[in-house]
């Protein structure tokens, strides 16, 4: 009797950890115009990392957002399952050596909004059906300005019911929100609205997945096949970005995923304080996650992509963009940030100079600039207080 509860238990949270994975990977590669190999190998790699958690599922945001300028902008979208794999082999090794790590609470608290601004400033285009492109803040404002704002009203509303749900869903149903996440249910009741108002697929008025996204055909098992070797780069540079992006990847999943909670008087704070979110990572509770549970998740997400492309592929494009939007502002720590501004002169200046860099170049160059203020903030902060005990 205990062993098919555990079964049952097992099954139940591999399905929960399914439709939070997969509604998100989903979400974000179409957002970035990818096709659906690159949303079934994140979802794949974020349901065998979150292994290692135990009692929680990370987002994919870091398999996606940290390659995307390294391997995407370098017109090689092949190198992308690279990095996402190597990321996930490179954290499994460094988190064997390293248990602990910590973030400065400004350098946090500016990453969380430079991303926050990002996304909605990348991704408003398909909120709003707006048709504008770009793979930087900069030149996506710049597109903004020159095509004006003319927006598809029709997809709007599917957007404004997804942003709706996501914002009140987790807190008005917050044990529906453990079993059936707001990620999922958020995509879930646009795509049935988009079946009953426009049940004819020819005919639609609003930019659905099928329009942005390339879906693995049932008849073509060799799908991977050309969309893996299509315009590959066998040049040096490529293998270098796509080593750069896996480093980063695994870095930043063994930093923001360390349990060390320690405040000191430098203001350092760890980055996630048990599962709190942050840049760009966020994990989802699941009480008894395990590789029982991994296995289903795996099993539905390959099930998804190669079974249920005539239903996925009605989703509104716009919803799928709001999903993100709004996960990006929850894990901006405003409390944190507000702090940060009273913490002396060297904090603001340092959440200026991550925020203006973020909007002006790429998100790989803002981490840069992360990381050596990080190292750099503490001994400043020491050096202050040594002086003035002096």
């Amino acid at each position: 009797m205990l062993k098919n509860n555990k079964i049952i238990s097992n099954i139940s949270y591999g399905i929960t950890a399914f439709l939070f994975i997969f509604s998100y990977s989903l979400c974000f590669a179409v957002s970035l115009q990818l096709n659906i190999w690159y949303a079934l190998v994140t979802a794949i790699t974020s349901s065998v990392v979150s292994i290692t958690l135990k009692s929680e599922v990370l987002a994919p945001d870091t398999f996606f957002t940290v390659p995307l300028l390294l391997v995407l902008s370098s017109g090689n979208n092949a190198l992308m399952p690279f990095s996402v794999i190597g990321g996930a082999l490179i954290y499994f090794a460094l988190n064997k050596k390293f248990k602990e790590a910590e973030i400065h609470s400004a350098v946090k608290s500016a990453l969380s909004l430079s991303l926050a601004f990002s996304v909605t400033a990348l991704l408003t285009t398909h909120y709003f059906g707006i048709g504008a492109e770009g793979f930087t803040v900069i030149e996506i404002l710049k597109t903004y300005r020159s095509l004006g704002f003319h927006p598809n009203w029709r997809g709007v509303f599917y957007g404004t019911i997804t942003l709706f749900c996501m914002i009140t869903y987790p807190f008005k149903f917050r044990k529906a929100n453990k079993y059936l996440p707001a990620e999922f249910f958020s995509l879930l009741l646009p795509l049935i609205l988009n079946f009953i108002l426009n049940p004819q697929i020819e005919y639609t008025p609003i930019n659905e997945l099928k329009d942005n996204f390339d879906f693995i055909s049932q008849s073509d098992l060799s799908f991977f096949l050309p969309s893996f070797n299509t315009n590959f780069d066998f040049s040096m540079q490529s293998y270098v970005n796509a080593f750069k992006g896996a480093f980063s990847v695994g870095a930043l999943l063994l930093l923001f995923n360390s349990k060390n909670t320690r405040t000191d008087s430098t203001g350092t704070a760890s980055i996630l304080n048990g599962i709190q979110g942050g840049f760009p990572v966020r994990n989802y509770k699941i009480r008894g996650y395990s590789l029982p549970s991994a296995v289903v998740s795996v099993l539905l997400i390959v099930y998804a992509c190669f079974f249920l492309d005539d239903i996925l592929m009605r989703i509104p494009l716009h919803s799928a963009a709001v999903v993100l939007i709004v996960n990006a502002w929850k894990q901006v720590p405003f409390g944190a940030l507000g702090k940060s501004f009273k913490n002396g002169i060297l904090s603001i200046i340092s959440i200026i100079l991550i925020f203006v860099t973020s909007v002006i170049f790429d998100i790989f160059t803002t981490l840069i600039l992360a990381i050596i203020l990080n190292t750099l903030l503490p001994i400043f902060n020491k050096q202050k207080g040594g002086a003035e005990n002096g």
